[in-house]
């Protein structure tokens, strides 16, 4: 993306901004449009993304967890109230032009990590057990972002912690599945 999108400015001089987002968390995400059903372990999935899938097993309760492969999986789960607050910068900075930036949380999680503060938000201090499924054939051991360009050009730091992340997105997705969306 980023070698066409300075081919233009090369040639035709239109500027761009490339803005790389990871694992966006937040609430408003609506059921995944699947042709198929996806089942993990006795729970359909609805998201397609982690968080919204763990929530919703643990809330449905199922025990053990199924995750996909070992759970080592690294990830920066980004809030999205601070995602949205680094397109603006990006849009609104002059030192964006014909630049590119990864917005995240510096902070790495892995999925097994990720899976048990989502349990301990829901079931206190309740004992955890993994299932461990069938990992996707090509799934990202490790995606980590290199978060210091955002910060040094355009001050933006992602600085809403997992937990209260969390803390807004359970909510809200035990709502969901009360209403039967999830």
């Amino acid at each position: 993306m980023r070698i066409f999108a300075k081919g233009a400015f090369e040639q035709y001089k239109l500027p761009y901004t490339i803005i790389r987002l990871f694992n966006c968390v937040g609430v408003g995400e609506q059921r995944a449009k699947n042709e198929k059903e996806i089942l993990s372990g006795n729970v359909k999935l609805a998201m397609s993304h982690v968080v919204p899938d763990l929530v919703q097993k643990i809330l449905k309760g199922q025990d053990p967890l199924h995750i996909l492969g070992a759970g080592n999986q690294i990830r920066h789960y980004t809030y999205g109230g601070d995602l949205a607050r680094g397109i603006r910068m990006c849009i609104e900075s002059e030192k964006a032009i014909n630049n590119d930036f990864n917005l995240s949380t510096p902070v790495s999680t892995t999925v097994k990590e990720l899976a048990t503060l989502i349990w301990q938000k829901i079931n206190g201090n309740k004992p955890i057990s993994f299932i461990s499924d069938k990992a996707y054939e090509y799934d990202v051991q490790k995606r980590v972002p290199s978060v210091e360009k955002a910060k040094k050009v355009l001050g933006f730091e992602a600085d809403t912690n997992l937990s209260t992340t969390l803390d807004e997105v359970i909510p809200w997705i035990k709502r969901q599945v009360e209403l039967g969306n999830i």
